[in-house]
């Protein structure tokens, strides 16, 4: 068996599978922060959660109220708010004029490229009492769960700040807050479906300074990953080649080993760009979406498929496996397709009949997509890890 995985996706593909989340029947998903009109987006069809900001503005005064929260939700769509958890923003309402001449300790620089968003020490309890308080008037509203974001900011912290500031274990501070906001908000709601989503940042947990029991509290303490620019990566704001970033892509992968979910978001406009996104995001199991950066706008989800096709029902097992791969699946002779991580066809085989044996000795440890298709275009797809 040829081995090329690091010894960090080694160690994690050794720990348990865990089963799905409650998301587990969620395969679309929206995202639009700014011109939201609740209407629009309970009479849209097309996806299943939606991601937004909790007011209209980012001010308590001009937050969705709980009756326009359940106009959503009683259109049988999750709904989850966004929140910045490892930078500060000057339009909330949580932020003091003062700060700008006097700040806080905790208060960092300003980012160069969002003005008006200040990076903050994350694991300051003055810090973390807005962040829960904020989080408390979310929870009030209705919000299913909260977006997090800016879960990257401890590189910041332990890597950009000047010599002698760095904070050597930022990365375990983060890992820290986050554990605490699970805490909080099982104590606050009472209910430990409330959903959790980092927003970028997945190679936290895969740190050096990050023991298997922390990642292992991480993937307990979250429902599911979101990600930006994963397939098109690069400079532009919109419409990037397409470049896949391989590193991110298997870390992304052993948190779906783990059971969670992984939301993608792209911003392409160009039509052969947004049908190739289609194309390969579907062999990695994602839920996708793509839009404006501007996040100004309600775009349409993207359905797949790939969630949906019961029409070929079929088992793999072992789950994951070492050697032999036996592929159990109904009467009649259906075409086998395998697809590495990055999409790319290794495998092809009809099968007849009956239960079938493949071997994948010479498969490098990874994981893979298998597709099951019949003679009339239908298609069922299952992932599987070969150690």
């Amino acid at each position: 068996m040829k081995k090329i995985f690091s010894s960090i996706i080694f160690l994690a593909l050794l720990l348990a599978v865990k089963g799905q989340t409650n998301l587990g029947n969620i395969s679309t998903w929206a995202y639009q922060l700014q011109n939201l009109n609740v209407n629009s987006v309970a009479a849209n069809n097309t996806f299943q959660l939606m991601v937004t900001d909790y007011s209209y503005d980012g001010t308590d005064a001009m937050k969705l109220s709980p009756s326009e929260i359940s106009t959503v939700k009683n259109s049988g769509k999750k709904i989850i708010s966004y929140i910045s958890i490892g930078e500060a923003e000057d339009y909330r309402s949580y932020w003091q004029n003062s700060w700008s001449t006097t700040p806080p300790t905790w208060l960092g620089v300003e980012n160069p490229n969002w003005p008006g968003n200040y990076k903050v020490k994350y694991w300051d309890a003055n810090w973390q009492n807005i962040v829960f308080n904020y989080i408390d008037t979310i929870a009030a509203q209705g919000f299913d769960g909260i977006y997090l974001d800016i879960i990257d900011g401890w590189y910041y912290w332990q890597h950009e700040v000047p010599q002698g500031q760095q904070v050597a274990n930022a990365d375990s501070l983060m890992i820290d807050f986050v554990l605490r906001i699970r805490v909080h908000v099982n104590t606050l709601t009472g209910n430990a479906n409330f959903i959790l989503m980092p927003q970028n940042g997945e190679d936290l947990i895969f740190q050096s300074n990050i023991s298997g029991g922390q990642r292992s509290q991480y993937y307990n303490a979250i429902d599911a990953v979101g990600i930006e620019d994963v397939f098109f990566t690069g400079g532009n704001s919109m419409d990037n080649n397409y470049a896949p970033d391989t590193y991110r892509l298997n870390n992304l992968a052993l948190y779906q080993a783990q059971g969670k979910k992984v939301f993608n978001i792209e911003y392409l406009s160009q039509a052969p760009k947004i049908q190739q996104y289609k194309d390969t995001v579907q062999h990695y199991g994602f839920v996708a979406y793509n839009c404006d950066r501007a996040l100004d706008q309600l775009c349409n989800g993207i359905a797949l498929g790939v969630e949906e096709q019961k029409t070929i029902l079929f088992d793999l097992s072992p789950n994951p496996t070492t050697g032999h791969l036996k592929i159990t699946k109904p009467e009649g002779d259906y075409n086998l397709s395998v697809f590495d991580l990055n999409a790319r066809l290794v495998y092809r085989k009809t099968l007849p009949a009956g239960t079938e044996s493949i071997d994948l000795s010479n498969f490098c440890m990874g994981f893979y997509t298998f597709e099951l298709g019949d003679k009339v275009g239908n298609t069922a797809h299952k992932k599987i890890i070969v150690q």
